[in-house]
């Protein structure tokens, strides 16, 4: 049962999908997941293994405890009456960061600020009918977004300089990421304006400073997982929820310490939609 879920969840990380969808489809699995520990259990029991049955059981019911307030926190907008993750969060003095993440290491704590300019500037969007945009970008605006995150930069935008960290402390980062590259610019910058242009049948996406030096950064040809051509846009109404500056320097784990990498920067889209 945990090979088929590993797998499950090893597949589901091919596909871009929000966080919100992605626990709810954990969820479900979970569910089932659950039901099959109540079955063996009761399995053992008949079979006169209670000492067994009863310790499958009692961890089949806590299970299903924590499954029926995951149905509550993502399928509904209620949360339950015996929910006690706000007692334990107080009790176990757990705060929710939203501006810095701590990671601890044997050198001590590190805090890595998130950007607090990283806004989206089109508005805000409910995360259930967002997608994100697959871009193709030319060689003429990869030059384009280039230019723009040196604008940035020597605007004071963002700064390549890894929060500060030193190569110490991004040694022992990256082993508690998993060996993930971390970047220098962090997750991303959401650019100071970009919009959505419909040139014929394609879609493209201009950034810029400001709404008067505005240049193209890249088409989008899909949406989720459907290819803008399939959309049937005099029905659907489309919205560029948020364009990210991502990319550039790169450090990951070498075979003494850190190694640097340099990949070209680029953006990544959220596209809101609207029936009409």
């Amino acid at each position: 049962m945990f090979s088929f879920l590993d797998m499950i969840n090893h597949y589901l990380g091919y596909f871009n999908i929000n966080v919100k969808l992605k626990s709810r489809i954990y969820t479900i699995l979970g569910a089932l997941g659950v039901l099959y520990l109540i079955y063996i259990s009761f399995r053992f029991l008949k079979n006169g293994y209670l000492k067994q049955g009863s310790l499958i059981l009692a961890v089949a019911i806590i299970l299903l405890y924590f499954t029926v307030c995951n149905f509550f926190y993502y399928f509904t907008k209620h949360q339950p009456w015996f929910d006690i993750s706000p007692k334990l969060a107080k009790w176990l003095h757990i705060q929710e960061h939203t501006q810095e993440t701590q990671v601890n290491s044997k050198m001590g704590s590190t805090v890595i600020q998130e950007p607090r300019n990283n806004i989206a500037a089109n508005g805000l969007f409910d995360d259930q009918h967002l997608l994100p945009a697959k871009i193709e970008v030319t060689a003429s605006e990869q030059q384009n977004i280039n230019r723009l995150a040196a604008q940035m930069e020597h605007e004071g935008l963002f700064r390549s300089d890894y929060d500060g960290l030193d190569d110490r402390k991004l040694y022992e980062l990256l082993k508690v990421n998993d060996g993930n590259p971390i970047y220098a610019i962090g997750k991303g910058m959401t650019l100071p304006y970009f919009e959505m242009r419909q040139q014929g049948l394609s879609l493209i996406v201009y950034c810029g400073m400001n709404q008067a030096e505005v240049f193209p950064v890249g088409e989008i040809k899909r949406v989720g997982l459907q290819s803008v051509r399939s959309l049937d846009l005099s029905e659907l109404k489309l919205y560029l929820a948020s364009v990210t500056l991502v990319g550039g320097a790169y450090k990951q784990v070498g075979r003494a310490s850190v190694i640097e990498e340099q990949q070209p920067y680029t953006v990544r889209a959220m596209v809101a939609y609207k029936r009409k």
